[in-house]
């Protein structure tokens, strides 16, 4: 059984098919580090008359999040993971934010059922990567079901603001014996600020220290520095990799991880999870 510092892994869900894959995901890489699993699911009272603190138990919504987070609880026993459910009334992207507090890593998808907990991306599932107290790894409908990790891609401009991304996925990468990937993307596009060889500098001096940190966990690590646009190559390198690893900020004018261009882009269009890790969380 791997050790890693993911103890407890919170994964919303409201019950759609299209949130099967991440429950997978979560499951099994809590069966792999015997983490334990909170399944949570938010009856959303956004568009419906509630009573403030007092559930309504018998309204079809809230059996829907019930069943929802029975049927992880049951999925996880079958596989020997320990794991609770939890079902609130509230607003979803606040309280799965609140909830995150309390773990040490979020696993969810990016769509679900219409009028429920809607795990759309640039709505819950944006509101949660913005504001988690706790990496969230994004898995995509139809995409990875069980987790694996043996190839691991760091993209990095070598902004402070990326220091977090990097130290967790290094830090995964080591406790799965994973080799990494450290991708740094000199952006090609129209009204950069400095020159060329200027962004391919910074891109080699932000790979470089990624392979620097990597050595001193005893981890592999491949530089690689690609020119064009960041978020197109960061999608196709994604393809030759189990997991994905990147911030939500970074310097701008180079590889400007900002959610709602590269990272909204790379999340919604990469070829495996993506762990999403904000600046200021400790690894």
């Amino acid at each position: 059984m791997m050790e890693t510092i993911y103890r407890k892994i919170l994964v919303p869900t409201d019950g759609s098919e299209s949130t099967n894959g991440a429950i997978g995901y979560a499951i099994d890489l809590a069966r792999q580090t015997g983490a334990e699993i909170t399944a949570l699911s938010v009856k959303d009272i956004t568009n419906y008359a509630t009573i403030p603190g007092e559930p309504d138990v018998e309204s079809p919504l809230y059996q829907v999040c019930e069943a929802a987070v029975r049927g992880v609880v049951q999925a996880a026993a079958e596989q020997g993971v320990r794991a609770e459910g939890m079902v609130v009334s509230g607003i979803p992207k606040r309280d799965i934010v609140e909830v995150s507090m309390e773990h040490d890593l979020v696993v969810m998808g990016t769509a679900g059922r219409t009028g429920v907990p809607h795990l759309l991306l640039g709505s819950v599932a944006d509101k949660v990567i913005r504001h988690a107290r706790s990496p969230v790894i994004v898995v995509r409908a139809g995409g990875a079901s069980s987790f694996k990790c043996e190839r691991v891609l760091i993209a990095t401009d070598g902004s402070d603001s990326s220091a977090p991304a990097i130290s967790h996925g290094l830090k995964l990468a080591k406790a799965f014996g994973a080799d990494v990937t450290a991708l740094s993307v000199s952006d090609t596009g129209g009204g950069m600020v400095g020159s060329a060889e200027d962004r391919a500098r910074m891109a080699d001096a932000a790979v470089n220290g990624v392979a620097e940190e990597g050595r001193r966990l005893g981890v592999t690590v491949e530089p690689q520095v690609i020119a064009g646009s960041p978020a197109d190559v960061i999608v196709e390198m994604s393809g030759q990799h189990d997991l994905l690893v990147m911030g939500t900020h970074g310097r701008s004018g180079l590889a400007h991880f900002r959610l709602g261009s590269v990272a909204e882009k790379a999340i919604r269009n990469a070829r495996c999870p993506v762990m999403v890790v904000k600046a200021g969380l400790n690894a």
